[in-house]
């Protein structure tokens, strides 16, 4: 039997969609943490939500000290008239902060009540995946469940503003937190002998990335200073390394992760798979500061105290790396699945580190010929996950959290 005209049509618009986005290649760098498809709607598997989502311990790690913050505000200043407003920057898709967010606003209304007005901002890039951000809002991704379904008075907003300038209105924000977001630069600090700024021996170098750290640090904190309500606190969680001692070195977030990128790199570049230029363009655009670090901006000058901000501590904690605990739960079980484990790893660190080495790459090169040079990037790493057993790889997080408050 003859198929209609129109299903024939119909399948070759599905196939010339399907061609046309396979063709455009990932988003710019400076879409900070994100993976190359980004901008999915959240389909099961693909998107930014469904590899990160599973991973709670990045908020629940300063969850108590933040139910307790905001049960202080809420009983000393917080104006009877006025919204309880949060800012998450860094957002996402809000999938780490869902159920956080729900334990915020059971706080507000146990003190109260059901009357009270809450604002929830969000801020991302304006590349940010703001389709799937509201699609789990509303429910329509129905997975961690929205706090809009449970919930009357409350109000959601989103800024696509870089957090490096001012993303909400002065004096506005009651409490500010942020997970895993403000280790991101600015702009590319290059290192010429490898990928990251712990792996490096050029000290010249490293002190260029530990200036433009000092610098993207302070920004931040002085927009952060502006939108807080006198009286309002930050809390800014992120991957950092400790400084060690004599007797230890220092230690790295996703140590061997790090490492493997570093030498697979390394390897293209020797195999002549990359070019020397496009060797250093692959530099990582992050930095996993310090106490010491992150302490300097209120020590170096009076500009964050002329602002009104003060340092109240931070707090350093080291976390197994979720995808190692996922392993360790289904051995329980009798299942040893070490090709899950090292596919599962391999994702997780693609959807961070894509942009940095697809752009990295000669603009004369084909945009096919990048993604199988990236494809094979990540394959590599995969298997160099594959060669060890999942308990002997160091994927533990050092995860610092800066508490802060306006005056």
């Amino acid at each position: 039997m003859q198929q209609p005209l129109a299903t024939y049509l119909l399948w070759a618009y599905v196939f010339f969609l399907w061609f046309y986005f396979r063709s455009q290649g990932p988003l710019s760098l400076m879409s900070r943490w994100k993976s190359y498809n980004v901008m999915n709607t959240g389909e099961p598997g693909s998107s930014y939500g469904e590899i990160m989502g599973r991973n709670k311990s990045f908020c629940d790690i300063s969850k108590k000290e933040i139910l307790e913050t905001v049960d202080t505000l809420i009983s000393y200043s917080s104006p009877v008239n006025e919204p309880f407003t949060i800012a998450e920057y860094g957002a996402a898709d809000s999938s780490c902060s869902m159920g956080l967010m729900t334990d915020i606003i059971n706080t507000v209304r146990s003190k109260c009540g059901i009357n009270k007005e809450i604002h929830i901002m969000y801020e991302d890039l304006p590349e940010s995946d703001f389709n799937s951000l509201y699609k789990r809002i509303h429910g329509i991704i129905p997975i961690p469940r929205s706090y809009l379904l449970d919930h009357e008075n409350v109000y959601v907003t989103s800024s696509g503003t870089n957090f490096y300038k001012q993303c909400f209105p002065a004096n506005s924000v009651d409490l500010a937190i942020s997970f895993s977001a403000f280790q991101w630069l600015s702009k590319p600090v290059q290192l010429s002998d490898s990928v990251y700024r712990y792996l490096s021996k050029c000290e010249e170098e490293k002190d260029a990335f530990k200036k433009q750290a000092f610098n993207d640090w302070m920004t931040i904190l002085k927009n952060r200073a502006k939108e807080l309500k006198p009286g309002g606190w930050g809390i800014f969680s992120n991957f950092g390394e400790d400084e060690g001692t004599q007797e230890k070195p220092p230690k790295m977030s996703f140590k061997d992760a790090c490492i493997h990128f570093d030498e697979i790199w390394k390897s293209f570049y020797s195999r002549g798979i990359i070019k020397q230029a496009e060797f250093v363009n692959g530099t990582l655009s992050g930095v996993f500061r310090n106490t010491r670090e992150l302490e300097e901006p209120f020590r170096a000058s009076n500009e964050l105290q002329n602002l009104g901000l003060q340092l109240h501590k931070i707090k350093l904690d080291t976390l197994p790396c979720f995808i190692k605990t996922e392993w360790k739960e289904r051995l329980k079980l009798g299942v040893d699945d070490k090709e899950k484990f090292a596919q599962d790893l391999t994702d997780i660190n693609r959807v961070s580190t894509y942009n940095t080495f697809y752009g990295a790459l000669d603009g004369e090169r084909s945009k096919e010929e990048k993604s199988q040079i990236c494809d094979l990037f990540y394959e590599e790493m995969r298997d160099a996950f594959l060669s060890r057993y999942p308990d002997d790889v160091d994927t533990d997080v050092i995860y610092t959290t800066t508490y802060v408050f306006k005056q």
